[in-house]
């Protein structure tokens, strides 16, 4: 996502991750190429509690251009901490997107979990997925 889709990208109502390896190789060069790029495989979906969010923000560095895409979502089901593991999201125009790449440097994921309450809310899992490169959040098909 560059900052003329910030405004496309409502909303984010689905989520789920895929082993990096199970990506196709290279797809940020691909998209940059004008290639259409889709994912292969099926990913595992998250159940989340509300509508996520997603971001990027791109910066000038070293005579270069960073992107870091930021994507935060409540979920009630289990988060892989202790895989590589690439994330797409799905925004509420049903555009998916794709943070991460079957190469390294792989997202970062953030776990904040918090019981339910007396009341009966469930206990949830709030998750921030942040990361880094020359393009971080690439429109993606299934």
């Amino acid at each position: 996502m560059n900052s003329a889709n910030c405004n496309n990208m409502p909303g984010i109502i689905r989520v789920m991750w895929l082993k990096a390896e199970n990506v196709a190789p290279h797809v940020m060069e691909k998209f940059v190429a004008g290639i259409p790029v889709a994912l292969g495989s099926e990913g595992n979906e998250l159940k989340l509690v509300d509508t996520g969010q997603a971001s990027s923000l791109i910066t000038s560095e070293n005579n270069g251009l960073t992107d870091k895409a930021t994507l935060e979502f409540k979920t009630t089901s289990p988060v892989p901490m202790e895989e590589d593991v690439v994330w797409a999201a799905m925004d509420a125009s049903e555009q998916w997107w794709l943070i991460g790449a079957r190469e390294r440097n792989f997202p970062i994921v953030e776990v904040n979990r918090t019981s339910g309450t007396p009341g009966g809310d469930p206990a949830v899992t709030s998750v921030k997925v942040t990361h880094a490169a020359k393009i971080a959040i690439i429109p993606v098909s299934l």
